[in-house]
């Protein structure tokens, strides 16, 4: 039986880079990437930054700057930021600038450098559960920017504040893994379309509603993850 996980990793093995490995690249801040892009995907903690910054709650958050929509292949709820405009720009573009700039989503501030999750699971997927689990990073090819200044992938993480073992990263792959593989196995089922949107709706408020930007994230997101997936759990029985 195929395993996409590990495919996908065989994949870019000759762009994986150790987190003390170097590499170039200074932004110019010329905006190029922010504009049309429709593939900016964000998780809790995105957008639970982003609110907080904004003075916003996450479901304001959500409703001015994003789309949700099911996706085709997880068939679970997926949050984007919404582009504007004929350029389809990224609402958060100011000029050249990102007005998030210091709260802009991991994805965003990471570049050119990604992340997959990789580990002893990747047999059965990260549908596994998060033991063994672990970060490796990537080097995207670039064609803009600078390359006089010299970093490692540690101190780019450390400079956005990015954890290098990122725990909600791996929990979060995890969730959105499992979430996947349950609302996948209701639909071959045949849940009812009623059922499967209140799964759905359950899914959106465990993951980009149910905070309080006042609080500790990585443990409203602990508990919402785990009330999630009693939920969809007590529904799979049935």
């Amino acid at each position: 039986m195929s395993n996409p996980v590990q495919e996908y990793l065989n994949k870019i093995q000759d762009r994986l880079i150790g987190l003390d490995d170097t590499f170039q690249f200074k932004c110019m801040g010329c905006g190029k990437c922010c504009k049309n892009r429709e593939d900016i995907l964000l998780n809790s903690r995105d957008l639970f930054n982003i609110a907080k910054k904004l003075g916003l709650t996450m479901a304001q958050a959500l409703e001015k700057y994003c789309e949700v929509f099911i996706g085709p292949s997880s068939r679970i709820p997926v949050a984007r930021l919404l582009p504007r405009g004929a350029n389809r720009v990224c609402p958060f573009l100011d000029g050249t600038k990102c007005s998030v700039h210091d709260s802009k989503p991991a994805i965003c501030a990471m570049y050119p450098l990604g992340r997959v999750v990789s580990g002893k699971n990747t047999s059965q997927g990260i549908h596994g559960g998060q033991l063994g689990m672990q970060l490796q990073y990537t080097l995207a090819p670039v064609s803009c920017g600078r390359r006089k200044h010299k970093h490692t992938v540690r101190s780019w993480l450390e400079m956005f504040n990015i954890p290098i073992d990122d725990e909600f990263y791996l929990l979060w792959t995890d969730l959105i893994a499992t979430l996947s593989a349950i609302i996948t196995g209701l639909e071959e089922r045949g849940l009812s379309e009623r059922t499967l949107e209140a799964a759905w709706h359950g899914i959106i408020g465990a993951i980009y509603i149910g905070y309080d930007t006042e609080k500790d994230f990585l443990e409203q997101f602990k508990e919402n993850r785990t009330k999630i997936l009693r939920l969809l759990k007590t529904l799979d029985e049935k």
